[in-house]
């Protein structure tokens, strides 16, 4: 007992040595604090273009409902021609225009290629000539430019350059541009957009989202280089949450994850998404995923007065809505989050102690031996290959064991509370200690923008709940025994018993709770309109929601189940079984480590002390439950 003791000592020690590294990421979160709402040119004079409202109003009244940055994509043909700048013919459309015409004839419709009438504004000709170079043909008075189809460079969708007018539009308002970069299908193109975005580099215009499925130069020699003058020009990507480009991961590690996190909301693909969700969902993701940058869509379907309405109401509500520390402005990068070597190794240290320490619950003392030569041939795998994936590996063991080890090291049960409350601490420590090891080796620019990433959540959901599980089974039968012989025979006396109707149905119980925990875990998970409105309700009063299967269901049924093991441990060890949920949920909370760790921190902390209030009540009910069963059969 004595040399265990000392042992908890070293591992709280040697993750207090090492806590610097989780206080840098601490730092850059808190320090990062400013946001953007986006909302693309094109859609803002689509509002132009169907009401009377003209582009200094629109943008006017936008800005000062809080939008703080416009998206230009760069002009192609098809795009010039959509909005009416220029027309585009092929060879044979132009030639049956001309046909009773006194220049008949004067197309060669056997050249193939398209004319595209010349521009009246200045700089989109320029823009033509400086892009395509393109032949100038007369008809006429009029004057054509020619792009023969034997260019392979250019065709009508092919990025040209960026529209100069509008970007002049935009700064007379004083709102901050960035440049949709997409990838051409050859490297002149994009090499032509690069000059051009280099030439128009200054403080109002310095961030980069890509466009389309690539990032720009993605596939090609010369993608490299042009990610570097951009970067050393001063210009900063943009990753989409959940919609990451090919490429654009290479573009991270060599920016040093310069990277800008961006959450879209378009209301013309969600047509069911209503203002105030709209709202929420953005607040949401500011303060929970470290987003920095809102892309929002303007309604393109019905009135466009209505529409800019709406969108405005949208800005104004997420200025009220938004906690006070952010503020709408410039995003910023992250500081840069440099773990020490000497951090990383007394983490790693510190999880092998604590396996040691969990893997007591094997009595086949090789076993335990082995699984500590395990994780420190991890730790030197690390340190030897450089490559991530043994700290990820390190981290999703110690992640899945951290919370099984807890329970069952805390299943003491007692009808005092007091008892019940240290071992509801004592089970919470453990699995703190977990988690701090956890994010205290997966720490880094690299993990906060979401590039890399815990691997085998869904191991973290099903892992403890199976070690409990199974150590409740061990429980039930008295299995386990100091002698490796003695517990299979136990093994094989249980393994020849008769199953009776009640263990049927207990399994089926079982595996229904088990289903209706897996259906609700993840992203996709159902849950009703009713307790999304509860979900809202806890989130504006508490700034973050504790989450439901830990204060309401996890942490109760562990505290009861504490309880009733005072009375009848082997009926109390069963409901330890959800009472695991709590604690596998809150590691689980910090292996998201897009999440800035104060939120987790906060929503754990609701979460084990409310859960610790909702499992007296379920005591109390439990009381009332038994007296009333007690006296039914007496």
């Amino acid at each position: 007992m004595s040399k265990q003791k000392w042992l908890w000592g070293i591992v709280v020690l040697l993750l207090i040595i090492a806590s610097p590294g989780i206080m840098m990421r601490w730092n850059a979160e808190q320090s990062n604090n400013s946001y953007e709402i986006v909302i693309p040119y094109d859609e803002i004079q689509t509002v132009n273009k169907e009401s009377d409202l003209t582009m200094d109003k629109i943008l006017s009244s936008l800005k000062d409902a809080g939008l703080t940055t416009v998206s230009l994509e760069p002009l192609s043909l098809k795009e010039m021609e959509h909005q009416g700048l220029i027309s585009t013919y092929n060879e044979s459309e132009l030639a049956a225009q001309l046909r009773f015409t006194p220049y008949k004839g004067a197309v060669d419709v056997n050249k193939g290629g398209y004319y595209i009438s010349v521009p009246e504004d200045a700089s989109y000709q320029q823009l033509i000539k400086d892009s395509i170079q393109p032949e100038e043909v007369q008809i006429g008075d009029e004057s054509f430019y020619f792009l023969p189809s034997s260019n392979h460079r250019y065709d009508l969708k092919t990025p040209l350059g960026y529209d100069k007018l509008a970007m002049d539009m935009i700064n007379k308002h004083d709102l901050s541009l960035i440049f949709k970069v997409e990838n051409a299908t050859n490297k002149v193109a994009n090499e032509k957009i690069v000059k051009q975005l280099l030439e128009l580099k200054d403080s109002s215009a310095g961030r980069l989202l890509g466009s389309g499925t690539e990032a720009i130069g993605f596939g090609q020699n010369s993608g490299n280089a042009m990610v570097e003058k951009l970067s050393k020009a001063g210009y900063y990507f943009y990753t989409i949450e959940s919609n990451p480009l090919k490429g654009e991961d290479k573009i991270a590690k060599s920016t040093n994850y310069n990277m800008i996190r961006l959450h879209s909301i378009n209301v013309n693909r969600e047509t069911k998404l209503k203002l105030n969700a709209s709202i929420d969902r953005t607040t949401r993701a500011v303060k929970e995923r470290n987003i920095r940058s809102i892309f929002y869509h303007i309604k393109t379907k019905g009135n466009a007065e209505k529409n800019l309405a709406e969108t405005i109401d949208y800005l104004t509500g997420v200025q009220k809505q938004m906690p006070n520390h952010f503020k709408s402005g410039t995003p910023e990068l992250f500081d840069v989050v440099a773990v020490p070597t000497w951090v990383t190794a007394l983490v790693l240290l510190a999880g092998i102690l604590f396996t040691y320490l969990m893997s007591e619950l094997v009595k086949w003392m090789p076993l335990r031996i082995a699984a500590v030569v395990f994780m420190s041939a991890l730790a030197i795998g690390y340190f030897l290959l450089k490559s991530t994936i043994f700290l990820q590996a390190f981290a999703l063991i110690i992640a899945v064991m951290a919370p099984t080890f807890a329970v069952i090291k805390a299943a003491k049960g007692s009808t005092r509370i007091a008892s019940i409350l240290v071992q509801y601490l004592k089970a919470v420590g453990i699995s703190v200690i977990g988690i701090v090891i956890v994010i205290g080796l997966l720490n880094g620019n690299a993990f906060m923008t979401g590039f890399e990433a815990f691997k085998g959540v869904k191991l973290v959901y099903v892992v403890p709940i199976a070690g409990v599980l199974l150590f409740v089974m061990l429980e039930l039968n008295r299995i386990v025994d100091q002698d490796l012989k003695k517990t299979l025979s136990n093994t094989v006396t249980l393994l020849n018993r008769d199953l009776k109707y009640w263990h049927v149905l207990l399994l089926i119980v079982v595996a229904g709770i088990g289903l209706f925990y897996i259906s609700r875990t993840g992203n996709s998970g159902s849950v009703s309109n009713a307790e999304l409105a509860f979900r809202q309700w806890l989130e504006n009063i508490l700034y973050v929601r504790p989450r439901t299967k830990e204060f309401l269901i996890g942490f109760p049924f562990f505290v009861l189940a504490l309880y009733v093991m005072g009375i009848n441990r082997k009926w109390g060890s069963i409901l330890l079984v959800p009472g695991v949920i709590g604690f596998l949920s809150i590691v689980n909370t910090f292996t998201h480590l897009h999440i800035p760790v104060a939120v987790s921190a906060l929503r754990t902390l609701y979460s084990v002390s409310l859960g610790f209030v909702v499992g007296l009540v379920f005591i109390l009910i439990f009381k009332i439950g038994y007296r009333f069963i007690s006296k039914a059969i007496a």
